[in-house]
């Protein structure tokens, strides 16, 4: 009798804690999906000059696939910061962007003057 009442505590705690896993990324209608961009840093550069995305919750995923360690910034939108440190870390955010053209950048000394910045295209 004690372990079928154990058994059905976890299994209630494993529901719990399942369900309040799941709730921040789920899009309000269910056609609405967040788009999505790949950025790679490579040592002083981007691996592309452009990266597009569709208007609304863009997720972007930044990795680092150089030696030294890079944050990634959108030009104009406050509160937004990306950081991978070392060769293969990896960050993700999610960020509302409404239509337009976007500069994404390196704000670790000396890498956006020496040409560390893309365009991100939002339609």
């Amino acid at each position: 009798m004690i372990s079928r009442l154990v058994l059905l505590a976890l299994g209630a705690f494993v529901a719990v804690g399942l369900a309040a896993c799941g709730g921040g990324s789920t899009p309000s209608t269910p056609n609405e999906r967040p788009s999505g961009v790949l950025v790679v840093a490579q040592d002083i550069h981007f691996s592309q000059h452009t990266y597009s995305a569709t208007a609304g919750a863009v997720v972007i995923t930044y990795r680092n696939d150089g030696a030294l360690a890079h944050t990634l910034m959108i030009d104009g939108v406050e509160g937004f910061k990306l950081s991978v440190p070392a060769h293969g870390d990896v960050d993700k955010a999610t960020v509302q962007l409404k239509p337009g053209e976007y500069t994404l950048y390196c704000d670790m000394p000396g890498h956006r003057q020496a040409g560390m910045q893309a365009t991100l295209q939002v339609r």
